[in-house]
Order: C-alpha cells, then sequence, then structure tokens
C-alpha cells in the first residue's frame, strides 16, 4: 500500500517542517510528500524544496484557496491510498 501525503501551504515557512517531519514519523512511511505552495510570499517554497525525497514540490502560480491546492496535490499523486496534512498541523 501506497500513501501520498498532500500538504496545502500557503505562507507556511514557520509550521512546515514540523508538518512534513511528522510524516516520518507515522506507522507507515509515505510513498510522497507534495507540499503544494499555493502562491506562497515566503520561504514556505525553498524549504520544501530543502528536502530530498520522497518530498517533492508543486507550485500553483498564485493563491488560489485551499480546496484548489489539495485537489492539485490529488492529481499529481501516485500513491493508492491520499492523506491530507494542513501545514501547520503535525
Amino acid at each position: 500500500m501506497k500513501f501520498s501525503v498532500i500538504i496545502p501551504a500557503y505562507n507556511a515557512e514557520p509550521y512546515l517542517t514540523k508538518a512534513i517531519e511528522s510524516c516520518f514519523c507515522q506507522t507507515y512511511a509515505p510513498h510522497e510528500i507534495i507540499v503544494v505552495d499555493d502562491g506562497s510570499t515566503d520561504g514556505t517554497a525553498k524549504l520544501a524544496e530543502s528536502f530530498p525525497p520522497p518530498v517533492r514540490l508543486v507550485r500553483l502560480p498564485q493563491n488560489m484557496g485551499l480546496p484548489s491546492a489539495r485537489n492539485r496535490g490529488a492529481e499529481v499523486a501516485s500513491g493508492d491510498w491520499l492523506v491530507f496534512l494542513d501545514a501547520d498541523d503535525w
């Protein structure tokens, strides 16, 4: 079973590291962690890019809102199961 974790993120630089790291503390390791940068104006994208695979970054050209960011993550996910995690949760 492959789990794709989708993290929509808008100006989430202060929280993103903890959210991503929490994914690796789960019972099942994620197949991929997709951070969807929803047009952030802070260092969210750069921070997401600093993580090695299975973390990957998808960028939206402008802030489109949480539903659009989640949908975009679902479109590019390759896992059997989708898991949604808000960028400020862990």
